[in-house]
C-alpha cells in the first residue's frame, strides 16, 4: 500500500512538473514565432524598399569620366546598397526594345537621352530625411542635371511598413505580458502547492535561503526544459515550412536562429527562476489563515 502511495505521489509530481514545463514552452514558443514573424516580416520590407530606384541624370558636358567619379562618389555613401551607369547609348538601346529600333530615325539619328546613374539605397536608410539629403547632395554636384525618384511610392511605402511595425510592435508587448503573466500563474500554482511544507520547515527553524533553494533550482530546471521544448516546437514549424516552400533559403538567417533559440531558452530561465523566487517569498510569508484556503 505504501509502494503504491510513493509510485502515485511520484507519478503526480511528474505530470505537474510535466504540465508546467509545457506550459511555459507553448508560451515562449508564441513569443519566439512572433519574434520570427517581425524578424521576416523587416527584412521582406527592407528588400521592398531597397527595389525602388534612384535615376541621377547627368548634364550633357558631362565625360563618362566624370560619370566615374560620380559614381565612385555614390558608392562611397553609407546609405547606398548599389548603383548602375547607364551611358546616352545604353539608355537608346534599352529604348528600342520598348519602342522599336528605329524610334530614333524620326530625329535624324539624334540621341536626346542623358546619361545617368540608377541608384538603390539600403531599406533602413530609405527615409525622409536620408532621402533628401542624398538628392541634395547629388543635385549640388556641377555634373548633375536632376535627380528622378517616386516620391508617393517611397511615402506609400514607408506608410504601411510603419503602420504594420506599429501593429505587432503593439501585438508583441501585450504577448510578452500575457506570456509573463501566464508562466507567474503556473509557478506560482506549482510552489502553492507546497506552502505547508515551506511553512512547516520555518516552523523547525530552517534558513530561509535553504528553503528557497531547491524551489529555485527547480524553476531553473523548468525553464531550462520549457525553452529547449520551445525551441524544438519552433524548430519543427520552421522544418513544416521549409518542406512546403523548397525555394526558400533560410541559411543567411542561420546566426539569428541560433541567437533566437538561445534567446529563447535564457529567457525561460529568467522568468522562471524569478517568478519561482517571487512565489517562495510569497508562500513563506502566507499569513497563517491563508495556509489552508
Amino acid at each position: 500500500m505504501e509502494k503504491d502511495n510513493i509510485k502515485q505521489n511520484k507519478r503526480r509530481l511528474w505530470t505537474a512538473n510535466f504540465s508546467t514545463i509545457l506550459s511555459i514552452s507553448l508560451v515562449l514558443f508564441m513569443v519566439a514565432f512572433i519574434v520570427l514573424f517581425s524578424f521576416h516580416a523587416y527584412y521582406l520590407s527592407n528588400q521592398i524598399k531597397e527595389e525602388v530606384s534612384f535615376t541621377v541624370y547627368m548634364t550633357n558636358e558631362a565625360t563618362p569620366q566624370d560619370a566615374a567619379l560620380l559614381q565612385t562618389d555614390i558608392n562611397n555613401n553609407p546609405i547606398v546598397k548599389s548603383s548602375r551607369y547607364i551611358s546616352s547609348d545604353m539608355a537608346a538601346q534599352m529604348m528600342d526594345k520598348v519602342m522599336g529600333a528605329s524610334h530614333l530615325d524620326v530625329l535624324d539619328g539624334y540621341n536626346p537621352y542623358q546619361a545617368s546613374i540608377e541608384v538603390h539605397l539600403k531599406g533602413e536608410s530609405l527615409n525622409v530625411r536620408q532621402i533628401k539629403g542624398f538628392i541634395n547632395t547629388m543635385e549640388s554636384k556641377p555634373t548633375v542635371d536632376f535627380v528622378d525618384y517616386r516620391d508617393d511610392l517611397i511615402n506609400d511605402i514607408n506608410g504601411e511598413i510603419y503602420d504594420v511595425s506599429a501593429f505587432v510592435l503593439v501585438f508583441l508587448l501585450c504577448l510578452l505580458f500575457i506570456s509573463m503573466t501566464l508562466i507567474n500563474h503556473t509557478i506560482s500554482l506549482t510552489i502553492s502547492s507546497k506552502k505547508l511544507l515551506i511553512r512547516s520547515m520555518l516552523l523547525v527553524g530552517a534558513n530561509p535561503s535553504y528553503i528557497r533553494r531547491p524551489f529555485l533550482q527547480k524553476g531553473l530546471f523548468l525553464g531550462l526544459f520549457g525553452g529547449i521544448l520551445a525551441d524544438v516546437f519552433v524548430a519543427g514549424v520552421m522544418f513544416w515550412i521549409y518542406t512546403l516552400l523548397r525555394g526558400l533559403d533560410f541559411s543567411p538567417f542561420y546566426d539569428f536562429y541560433v541567437i533566437l533559440a538561445l534567446g529563447i531558452i535564457v529567457l525561460g530561465i529568467v522568468l522562471s527562476f524569478v517568478f519561482s523566487y517571487i512565489a517562495v517569498i510569497r508562500n513563506m510569508n502566507l499569513k497563517n489563515y491563508k495556509l489552508y484556503n
